[in-house]
């Protein structure tokens, strides 16, 4: 599993979308923290769930899941090696966005928030796992955002993003909710693992 580790970092760190989305959520995350720390962890979790979402999607655009699963056939540890990856690389992306929170003095958001940042990567990674094309999948969830979570339940219901920023505000109540949701979805992703590569 180490060597799929190792492999899956490398593939993340040379891929050129995967430096224009950190790039894009870092200076985001920096600029609107000036702002807002609520809009840094905003951002902070699109740059998150970017990264998740488009390193695993291009293993089934690009076809480069059957290597994967040729040289890792326990599809389910090098799901395990996705998630792992892009925990890290969120982790820094995040801390990064973040240096401007810090310098504001709002310890809690900023702690807050990298205490949620490894669950959203294993739910974009799952979530990227089930279907696979980054397109639908980012104009789905935020549609859900804007129109479901946002307009019909204005924020209130423990919906999963809604749920992700009440965690990243440091409600302990919102993680465990927000870690509910993905393992719901880790389950689905597990399952959803197992189909067709031609899928």
């Amino acid at each position: 599993m180490i060597a799929v580790l190792r492999s899956e970092l490398h593939r993340t760190l040379t891929v050129p979308s995967s430096w224009i989305t950190m790039g894009a959520a870092v200076v985001m995350g920096m600029a609107f923290a000036l702002f807002s720390v609520e809009f840094w962890s905003l951002f902070a979790a699109l740059g998150v769930f970017g990264i998740a979402v488009v390193t695993t999607t291009q293993h089934y655009q690009h076809r480069t899941a059957m290597l994967l699963f040729l040289g890792e056939p326990r599809r389910w540890r090098a799901f395990a090696a996705q998630c792992l990856a892009t925990i890290l690389v969120g982790l820094v992306v995040a801390a990064v966005s973040g240096l401007t929170t810090i310098l504001s003095g709002d310890f809690g958001q900023f702690a807050g928030t990298m205490a949620a940042v490894p669950v959203l990567a294993v739910f974009g990674v799952a979530s990227a796992t089930v279907l696979r094309r980054p397109v639908p999948l980012f104009l789905g969830f935020g549609t859900w955002f804007v129109f479901g979570e946002g307009l019909a339940f204005r924020f209130e219901q423990p919906l999963p993003f809604t749920s992700f920023m009440s965690a990243a505000g440091g409600n302990p109540k919102g993680l465990l909710v927000f870690t509910g949701w993905t393992v719901v979805t880790l389950a689905i992703a597990l399952w959803y693992i197992r189909r067709d590569l031609t899928d």
